[in-house]
């Protein structure tokens, strides 16, 4: 995320700026969100609940740490 972005993104979750998107199906967008923590934490709960004699603590760790770094921090 460049400078802009994140001063874009301050803003409006700070509700200093308002947004109008015509055409945006909030229902579908809602629809995508859920669909995607749906995924997000059962990709977390494969990591968590993964054996332990296959995979440390530690692995796990950086595993889902990876998961949140690539949408997030790249």
């Amino acid at each position: 995320m460049n400078y802009f972005e994140r001063i874009l993104l301050t803003h409006l979750w700070d509700g200093q700026l308002e947004t109008k998107i015509t055409g945006f199906d909030m229902e579908g967008f809602q629809k995508a969100l859920n669909n995607e923590g749906k995924r997000r934490l059962e990709l977390v709960e494969q990591i968590v609940f993964e054996d332990d004699d296959l995979i440390s603590d530690a692995q796990k760790v950086e595993a889902l740490k990876l998961c949140f770094e690539k949408d997030f921090y790249s």
